[in-house]
């Protein structure tokens, strides 16, 4: 079963159309799912604009605790109690979901030696314009080899970590549940918006093998409610650098 959790924060004109539209993905692909709406302590009134949505599949839960701490990303960790599936997929307010994304990603985590799936997506405006891939097409690496990746992520040379990088874009990933048994749950307290980026790295840094995609199979929406428009992420990257170099270090020794 595939999880989803679909984090849900500030009042957003958005929401009602893109969880139809992942709904009718999820149908169309037929496979076995729950979606979980998952208010992290934001606006109460984002009920009323979603309400005509739930059912058995789709829950609907308000946190009177807040575990973005102030982003929307708090259901990735606060949604956990309630996630039933084996693979979970945390979603962003606004983005659209494609049949093939949710096709490709749960015959791809059937292999049991691959933990997760991540496609690259189609940048769109408000309306869902397309305006063409996230990703270059021709980018193809390979998660194959973790290890190989995490040090071109983190620019390892002479076994010295020089920076914190990501190449994975965080709603277009499906991840197994079982990582959480062998490398822990996302830290939101300490990287917040750049906790997704820091997950990422901790799966590769343990040697977990994963796939890309490169075919665009999903609708990354940017508009004024986007999570990636109100930046200030530059420290936790240098968070995230300061981690993985002590990381590094102790797994070098």
């Amino acid at each position: 079963m595939v999880s989803v959790i679909h984090n849900l924060y500030k009042r957003n004109p958005y929401v009602n159309e893109s969880i139809r539209y992942n709904l009718i993905a999820l149908e169309d692909a037929k496979v076995d799912y729950q979606y979980i709406l998952f208010n992290d302590m934001g606006d109460k009134d984002i009920f009323d604009d979603i309400k005509d949505l739930v059912n058995d599949k789709v829950i609907y839960h308000y946190s009177d605790y807040n575990f973005g701490m102030g982003i929307c990303s708090g259901g990735w960790v606060g949604a956990l109690p309630l996630v039933k599936g084996d693979i979970i997929h945390n979603t962003g307010q606004d983005d659209v979901f494609t049949k093939d994304f949710y096709l490709t990603g749960v015959a791809i985590l059937e292999n049991p030696s691959l933990f997760f799936y991540s496609a690259n997506g189609i940048r769109t405006n408000e309306t869902l314009k397309q305006e063409g891939p996230m990703i270059p097409i021709e980018y193809q690496p390979n998660y194959s080899e973790p290890l190989k990746r995490f040090k071109e992520w983190f620019g390892v040379i002479d076994n010295e970590v020089t920076r914190a990088n990501n190449a994975l874009l965080a709603p277009g990933t499906m991840y197994k549940k079982t990582l959480h048994d062998l490398i822990g749950e996302p830290n939101l307290k300490t990287f917040k918006g750049a906790a997704d980026m820091e997950y990422w790295a901790r799966i590769l840094l343990n040697e977990h093998k994963g796939f890309y995609d490169p075919r665009p199979n999903w609708l990354y929406r940017v508009s004024n409610y986007s999570t990636s428009n109100l930046g200030g992420f530059e420290d936790f990257n240098k968070t995230i650098l300061n981690e993985y170099k002590k990381l590094w270090k102790n797994k070098m020794q």
